[in-house]
């Protein structure tokens, strides 16, 4: 007999495993913006479908472009997390200092590509490409609208532990 683990909240940073440490359906499931979806687990009822989601406004483009580069920055070392600190929430803001400088080296990060989609008003799901030296990241951010400006609310990463 399966045991249940008790129920708890996800964290709002969370390292995607990589490179055979976990299973694939394990890393992705209930992740942001850059998950492929597996469909619904077993035994349970598959959720309706919600409707079109938007592509993001040229203000919120510009706002989650600038984000991710703060982001990437942050975890290659080359910025500290305080810089953050005004575009993230205070939950996210409390986990950034052990997330920072975890790529080896100092390379400077280069962001490629950024996808933007807003699923809800005040809601945006961010998907970004970096390079980081000779290596490619995935980023994952997740931004609302609070107070007249937007915040990080969760990061996803394959950015490996340090």
């Amino acid at each position: 007999m399966r045991r249940r683990s008790p129920s708890r909240r996800s964290a709002p940073i969370r390292l995607v495993p990589y490179g055979g440490r976990a299973s694939f359906g394990t890393a992705v499931h209930g992740s942001l913006a850059v998950a492929l979806d597996s469909g619904p687990p077993p035994q349970r009822v598959p959720r309706p479908v919600l409707g079109v989601v938007r592509d993001g406004r040229p203000g919120v483009r510009t706002e989650a472009r600038l984000i991710a580069q703060l982001v990437i920055d942050v975890l290659a070392g080359v910025r500290p997390y305080h810089h953050l600190a005004g575009r993230t929430t205070p939950r996210v803001f409390e986990l950034l200092d052990s997330l920072a400088a975890r790529m080896p080296g100092r390379s400077v990060p280069r962001l490629r590509a950024v996808r933007v989609c807003e699923p809800a008003p005040g809601i945006a799901e961010v998907a970004a490409v970096a390079a980081v030296g000779s290596r490619v990241q995935a980023l994952a951010l997740r931004l609302e609208h609070d107070r007249g400006r937007w915040r990080c609310a969760a990061i996803e990463t394959t950015v490996p532990p340090g």
